[in-house]
């Protein structure tokens, strides 16, 4: 018995829900400071400074923990925290857009895990080698790892290839979600007044994700 073609296609949701929680929980954030800083709440307008004092990424943080474990939950929440609406808005677009891309090659707890393990790898690398007096916060270390992950995924790097308009189709996403990333950077970079820009942690996420996926192959199948 055939089931009807109508009835036989997989129903797909244009926003994956492991996106859509990640996307959720950093513009919740933003949000809220968005409206302490238009004084809804008490008009004193200091939770952006408190969220970055608690939740940013600080080098340095050991001489000064506000609370217990804050050395450590700092890998995470930083994540989590922009520097206002055109920051968020270019960093969620850059998840939208490369989560879209890797999904197809990955379980949606795998993503998620790969993503949170590119955060912390990012982190490690800027406490390393990063200026050790700034504070730093937003998704794109993350969002430079799963980068990483798509490049390992895709088979872009494997030389038996079976396609070759398909590895350039690749080659072109990835060369203009690099670019894209990188200008965007720049142009938050600008109207931060020339802030240095955590390259560090770009590069330590891309690490993260592209080892990692090399480590955990793809459950899924490829397509290409």
């Amino acid at each position: 018995m055939k089931v009807p073609a109508r009835f036989s296609k997989k129903t797909t949701s244009v926003v994956p829900p492991v996106l859509f929680l990640l996307l959720l929980t950093n513009v919740i954030a933003e949000l809220i400071l968005q409206l302490d800083s238009s004084g809804v709440f008490d008009g004193e307008q200091l939770l952006r400074g408190w969220a970055f004092a608690l939740g940013g990424f600080q080098p340095d943080l050991n001489q000064r923990p506000l609370f217990p474990g804050q050395s450590l939950s700092m890998f995470l929440t930083y994540g989590f925290l922009h520097t206002g609406l055109c920051h968020l808005v270019i960093n969620m677009f850059g998840l939208f857009w490369l989560g879209k891309l890797v999904l197809p090659y990955r379980t949606a707890e795998t993503f998620f895990l790969l993503y949170l393990a590119s955060m912390v790898g990012a982190a490690e690398t800027y406490l390393l080698i990063g200026l050790q007096s700034n504070v730093m916060v937003g998704a794109s270390g993350a969002l430079f790892g799963v980068l990483g992950v798509y490049v390992i995924d895709s088979g872009l790097l494997n030389s038996s290839q079976a396609k070759p308009e398909a590895a350039g189709l690749k080659f072109f996403r990835i060369s203009l979600v690099t670019v894209a990333m990188a200008v965007s950077e720049i142009f938050v970079q600008m109207l931060l007044g020339n802030r240095p820009m955590a390259w560090e942690a770009h590069a330590g996420g891309f690490m993260t994700g592209a080892v990692l996926a090399l480590l955990s192959p793809p459950r899924l199948p490829r397509k290409v």
